[in-house]
């Protein structure tokens, strides 16, 4: 939205008071409070409508290799590395061999391996250690 003035306005905004002129114009935030507020303002330009949500994510293109833009699928046994902690853990349940496997990947990671999800890995696997 973007605002004029048409008469001098004395207001607080933002923690401070403020002197504006005739004439000024003012867009974003300020711009909404002033023509909400019956402040004396022209609106030059309103917002333009939102259009409608995208139903899901794009496609990547044909050909294009996920691992190399720095995603990775799950694999053929449903393991999804990337998938958030709770994702991963899900998958692994109290089943030791999962729990190695998902260890063993997040490790691949290097420096960029989650600690919690490893040290909680860890944990399942030192329940079922004899």
């Amino acid at each position: 939205m973007r605002v004029r003035l048409t008469d001098d306005v004395r207001l607080f905004w933002n923690y401070a008071i403020h002197d504006l002129h005739r004439g000024a114009e003012f867009i974003g935030d300020l711009a909404h409070h002033l023509a909400s507020t019956g402040a004396p303002v022209e609106v030059i330009e309103h917002d333009p409508e939102p259009g409608p949500a995208p139903a899901q994510a794009p496609a990547p293109p044909a050909g294009a290799n996920p691992q190399s833009e720095g995603l990775q699928p799950p694999g053929p046994d449903g393991l999804d590395i990337a998938g958030t902690i709770d994702t991963v853990l899900t998958w692994v349940g109290t089943d030791p061999a999962r729990a190695q496997q998902a260890l063993d990947a997040e490790a691949a990671k290097g420096d960029g391996a989650r600690a919690t999800l490893t040290t909680r890995l860890d944990a399942i696997l030192q329940a079922v250690a004899p």
